[in-house]
C-alpha cells in the first residue's frame, strides 16, 4: 500500500479517537485548577429539546479554561426522574452543574420535574440557598416555569438563550412564529405565554435576568428556529417587577439557534452578567 494510504488512515484514526475522547469528556466534571472565590450560588446549565452533552459541553470547557468557572457536577436525569450525580459540588469557587436528560425528547413539564430533582440531589452534597440557571431554548422556558413555581430554592440570576417564550410548540420544530410586539404586549399570546401570565405574581423581586436572542440577518429577525419577538415577549411580564432585566441580540451566521451556545460573545455576556458585574472575578 502507498504511503498516502497510511497517512490518511493515521489522520482518520486521530479524528476518530479525538472525537470519541471529546464525546466522553463532555459528560464528565472538569478538574483543572480554578481561582478560589467563595460563591454560595451554583449555576445550572439546562439544555433544550433534543439537547445532548454537546449543548453546553464545549461552552463549559471554554468558561473553565478562559474565565475560571468550575464544572463540578454532571447531573444525569433518567426518564423516571431519578438523578445520578457525577462529581462533587464545591462552593469555594464559581461552581457549574451540567444537567443532562437521557430522554432527549423530554417535554417542559418533565424537564421541570427533573430540574427540581437535580436541585434536591445537589443539596445532599452541599447546602445552598439560591441557584443561577442558564437555559438554552426549551431549557430557558423550563427555567421560567421553575422560578414561577415558588420553589424552595429560588433563582438568583437567570440567563435564557433563544428561549421560545411565545411559541405554540415549545418542544417541537414548527414554523417560525414572529407575532408583532405592540406597546402593551405581543399581538397574540401562545398557551405557554398565557401560563406565564397566570403565575407571574410569583416572580421573585430580586431576580436578575439576561435574555439572549439570535438574528441571522437574513430577514425576519430570528435565529432560524425562534424569533426575537418570541424570546423578548416576556419583557412585558417582567418589566418593573424584578431587580434587572437585560436583553441582548447576537447577530450574524453564528447566531443560529444551535450555535448560540458555541458563540464566544455569548460566553462573555454570561460571565459578565453572572459574575463580573458583581466583581467576583
Amino acid at each position: 500500500m502507498s504511503g498516502w494510504f497510511w497517512i490518511v488512515a493515521a489522520i482518520g484514526l486521530v479524528v476518530v479517537v479525538g472525537g470519541l475522547a471529546d464525546y466522553l469528556l463532555l459528560a464528565r466534571p472538569g478538574y483543572q485548577p480554578v481561582p478560589l472565590v467563595m460563591d454560595p450560588v451554583p449555576t445550572l446549565f439546562i439544555p433544550g429539546h433534543l439537547g445532548t452533552r454537546y449543548s453546553f459541553g464545549h461552552m463549559l470547557w471554554r468558561l473553565q479554561r478562559r474565565y475560571g468557572l468550575s464544572k463540578d457536577v454532571v447531573a444525569i436525569v433518567a426518564p423516571d426522574g431519578k438523578v445520578h450525580l457525577r462529581g462533587q459540588l464545591n462552593l469555594n469557587h464559581h461552581a457549574a452543574v451540567q444537567v443532562l436528560f437521557t430522554d432527549k425528547a423530554v417535554r417542559p413539564a418533565a424537564q421541570l420535574h427533573g430540574l427540581e430533582k437535580v436541585i434536591t440531589a445537589l443539596q445532599t452534597q452541599q447546602a445552598f440557598a439560591e441557584v443561577n440557571i442558564v437555559g438554552h431554548s426549551m431549557g430557558g422556558v423550563t427555567a421560567v416555569l421553575y422560578l414561577l413555581s415558588k420553589p424552595t430554592v429560588p433563582v438568583a440570576n437567570l440567563v435564557t438563550i433563544a428561549a421560545p417564550m411565545n411559541d405554540l410548540e415549545v418542544a417541537q420544530r414548527s414554523p417560525i412564529l414572529n407575532w408583532r410586539l405592540t406597546r402593551t404586549g405581543p399581538e397574540y399570546a401562545a398557551p405557554i405565554y398565557q401560563q406565564f401570565q397566570k403565575t407571574i405574581g410569583n416572580l421573585p423581586a430580586n431576580l436578575r435576568w439576561l435574555n439572549i436572542a439570535g438574528d441571522l440577518l437574513i430577514g425576519g429577525r430570528h435565529d432560524g428556529e425562534v424569533a426575537i419577538n418570541s424570546s423578548f415577549a416576556i419583557r412585558y411580564l417582567v418589566k418593573d417587577r424584578i431587580k434587572d432585566y437585560t436583553e441582548v441580540v447576537i447577530r450574524g451566521p453564528r447566531a443560529a439557534h444551535s450555535l448560540l451556545h458555541e458563540n464566544r460573545l455569548v460566553d462573555h455576556d454570561i460571565v459578565e452578567y453572572l459574575w463580573q458585574r458583581q466583581r467576583d472575578f
